[in-house]
């Protein structure tokens, strides 16, 4: 990772690591929670799209396997919460290597036509096998954490997962293999021309996301001891891609500051404009769009020059 990212990664370590000592109201600590799911959606939804170029309507799909698979083996294997999340990041890894060969041809519309269809098919699954997942009613699953504490627990644990996920990112991002990524991302053919694996380098993004997605997933599946079919819904979907649009896409703490933004700001409108929170979204995210595609990334740059912002692999065109 170059200075300014570890810099700045090490202000988000002090900075998280002592909010929840300065928050007395368990719903905060909730919303804080809350917060580490959705930012480790939105970083590792951006690995496929803002790295590789890949839109995929189905990354919340992968927390539902994630999180169902983790609830599973805990209900009828008693294997500890802890693990049953490391299992639940791997089987959406697997999941998400058979995704990207389904779709290793395709680009554009196709691509998401077909990854909505697969998040649509999970969906459907997962409401009819009652036996299995309990339906539309959700499957209760043990806590990560017991006692009074657990909330802040599970907020340290959640916060670890998120550490890790940046610097799994900022690694990815400095290295062969990002460059790699972003090359798929500009260009596909020239990509191909110049020698770079497309295949395995697209199934590649699709696996790693799936595994950060699936570890989210089974995290939210234990904070609060359920999970249903809701968490893999479009709705959701079209949350993170707010997250990652708004924050700026393809670059390493965008997506983290969208999350940020979209949790907290549904927690201060909820009430009286709850109802409206989505159409808020949308214009949001259509301002975005039109007046600052790079989103709260570019403000950033714009009123602080010397930090750099620009989407990552903007200036590496060359090295491969």
């Amino acid at each position: 990772m170059r200075k300014h990212e570890i810099a700045i990664l090490a202000a988000i370590l002090v900075v998280g690591s002592a909010i929840p000592l300065f928050i007395e109201s368990e719903v905060w600590l909730t919303v804080l929670n809350i917060f580490l799911y959705y930012a480790l959606l939105a970083v590792s939804w951006n690995i496929v799209f803002g790295y590789a170029g890949q839109f995929s309507f189905g990354h919340v799909t992968f927390a539902a396997i994630g999180g169902y698979t983790s609830a599973l083996v805990a209900i009828h294997l008693g294997i500890p919460p802890v693990w049953g999340i490391a299992l639940g990041g791997l089987s959406s890894a697997f999941i998400g290597i058979l995704l990207g060969i389904l779709v290793l041809r395709l680009r554009g519309f196709y691509l998401c036509l077909v990854t909505w269809a697969f998040a649509e098919v999970t969906s459907i699954v997962i409401k009819t096998e009652h036996e299995i997942t309990a339906g539309t009613g959700g499957l209760l699953t043990p806590y990560l954490f017991m006692g009074p504490k657990a909330s802040l627990y599970s907020y340290y644990f959640g916060f670890g997962l998120l550490i890790l996920v940046l610097l799994f990112c900022g690694f990815l991002c400095n290295s062969r293999m990002g460059l790699f990524l972003f090359a798929i991302r500009d260009d596909q053919d020239a990509a191909e021309m110049m020698g770079v694996r497309t295949t395995f380098w697209k199934i590649f993004a699709f696996s790693v996301s799936g595994f950060w997605a699936g570890l989210a997933g089974a995290y939210y599946a234990h904070f609060f001891s359920l999970i249903d079919p809701s968490i893999g819904g479009l709705d959701e979907m079209g949350k993170v891609i707010l997250m990652v649009v708004v924050g700026g896409i393809g670059t390493l703490y965008g997506p983290l500051l969208g999350a940020f933004f979209v949790v907290i700001s549904s927690e201060i409108i909820r009430g009286g404009l709850a109802e409206m929170s989505m159409l808020l979204f949308a214009i949001v995210m259509i301002l975005t769009m039109r007046f600052a595609r790079g989103g709260l990334m570019q403000i950033i740059h714009a009123l602080s020059p010397g930090v750099k912002t620009q989407p990552l692999g903007a200036t590496d065109k060359g090295n491969l």
